[in-house]
C-alpha cells in the first residue's frame, strides 16, 4: 500500500507515560478493550489479540443493539517504538487501511504519531477518521490515567435550565491559558480572532473564521460564510479579573435573548482548571447548538496548549451536534 497514492490521516499526541507502557496498551486485549475502537455509548463484547507479526486482532463493540467489528493483522511489532497493522470492518467491506503507530520517548513521557493510509475511494471520510482516531487516543490517555484526558473527554453539563457548563483541564501555567483567552493571535487559534478591551463594559469585535481552525476541510453549505471569509460578532466584556475570570455577552436572535459566557481559571497542580459556563440560553435547541460548539472549541484549546493535532472542526460538529441533541431531547 503506497503512501503516495493514498490519502493520509496523521495524529500527534503527547502522553505523560513511558513509551513502553503506551506500546503495551495496544497489545493487551483486556486493557485495549477499554479504549481501542471504543465509543462512549458502546460496550466492547469481544477483544482478541494475537500479538505477533502475522497475528490478528478482533474488537467487537455493541452500539445501540448492533455489533460493530474491527479486525486486522499485525504487520510489524518493534517494542516499544513501532507498531504497524491493517484494520477494517469486515461486516461492511473487505477493504482495509494500514495504520502505523510510532512512539518516541520524550522526557518523562512520550510522543505518539499515528498515520493511517486511507483507500482513495474513502477519501471523503478522511476527516471523520481523523476525528475518530483523536477520540480513540483521548481514550487511551484517559485509561492510562492522564488527568487532563479523564476530564476533557466528558460531555458538558446541562442539568441547570438555560445553562451549559464545561470543565476542562489544561496545561499551565494560568497566565498562558489567560493569554489564549484574551490575546487576538492566540485566541484565533482555537476560537475567534478580534481585539478585546479587557475591562468591564469593554468592547470585543470578534471574527468567526473557521478556515483558520480547519483549513483543509470542506464546510457544510450552510456554514461556508463562517468558514471563509468569516462572520463578525460584537460583544461586551461583563467580567474581567486577570488571570482568573472573563465574561462576555453572547448575542441571541433578539436583544432579549442575549446570554453570557463566563470563563473561570483555577490552578490545579501544574495544570489549569477551566470552568466555562454559558447561561441565559432561551431553549434546549440553542443549548444543544452551543454545547457542541464549546465542546469543539475547548478541545481545540487543549490541543493548541498541548501541541497535539487539533480535531477537524466540521466533522466533529456533525457528530457532536447529534449527540448533544440526543442528550437534551431535541430533534
Amino acid at each position: 500500500m503506497s503512501s503516495s497514492s493514498h490519502p493520509t490521516v496523521r495524529i500527534i499526541r503527547h502522553l505523560p507515560f513511558s513509551a513502553e507502557r503506551v506500546f503495551e496498551a495496544w497489545l493487551d486485549p483486556a486493557f485495549a478493550a477499554k479504549w481501542l475502537f471504543a465509543t462512549p455509548d458502546g460496550e466492547t463484547i469481544r477483544a482478541e489479540v494475537d500479538p505477533r507479526v502475522g497475528g490478528r486482532f478482533t474488537f467487537t463493540e455493541r452500539r445501540g443493539g448492533e455489533d460493530v467489528e474491527h479486525a486486522g493483522e499485525y504487520l510489524e511489532i518493534t517494542r516499544p517504538s513501532r507498531l504497524v497493522f491493517t484494520f477494517g470492518l469486515p461486516k461492511d467491506s473487505s477493504d482495509v487501511s494500514r495504520v502505523t503507530v510510532e512512539i518516541e520517548a520524550r522526557g518523562n513521557g512520550c510522543l505518539l504519531t499515528l498515520t493511517q493510509f486511507v483507500d482513495p475511494q474513502w477519501a471523503a471520510y478522511k476527516h471523520r477518521s481523523q476525528f475518530g482516531w483523536i477520540n480513540i487516543l483521548e481514550g487511551l490517555a484517559a485509561n492510562l490515567g492522564d488527568p487532563q484526558a479523564e476530564t476533557n473527554r466528558q460531555f458538558g453539563d446541562s442539568a441547570t435550565p438555560g445553562e451549559v457548563r464545561f470543565v476542562r483541564r489544561l496545561p499551565g501555567p494560568i497566565e498562558r491559558v489567560w493569554a489564549y483567552l484574551t490575546e487576538t493571535e492566540k485566541r484565533r487559534q482555537w476560537f475567534v480572532g478580534g481585539p478585546m478591551e479587557l475591562r468591564v463594559g469593554g468592547r470585543a469585535d470578534l471574527l468567526f473564521r473557521h478556515s483558520l481552525l480547519s483549513p483543509d476541510e470542506e464546510p457544510p453549505e450552510e456554514c461556508r460564510e463562517v468558514h471563509d471569509p468569516g462572520v463578525p460578532m460584537t460583544v461586551r466584556v461583563t467580567r474581567c479579573e486577570a488571570p482568573h475570570l472573563l465574561g462576555i455577552t453572547w448575542p441571541g436572535e433578539s436583544p432579549e435573548q442575549e446570554s453570557e459566557v463566563v470563563f473561570e481559571l483555577f490552578p490545579q497542580d501544574e495544570d489549569v482548571r477551566l470552568v466555562l459556563t454559558h447561561r441565559g440560553l432561551p431553549n434546549d435547541v440553542e443549548r444543544a447548538n452551543v454545547s457542541s460548539g464549546w465542546h469543539i472549541h475547548t478541545a481545540l484549546l487543549h490541543a493548541r496548549l498541548a501541541h497535539n493535532t487539533p480535531l477537524p472542526l466540521w466533522s466533529a460538529r456533525d457528530l457532536l451536534a447529534a449527540k448533544y441533541q440526543k442528550r437534551l431531547g431535541v430533534s
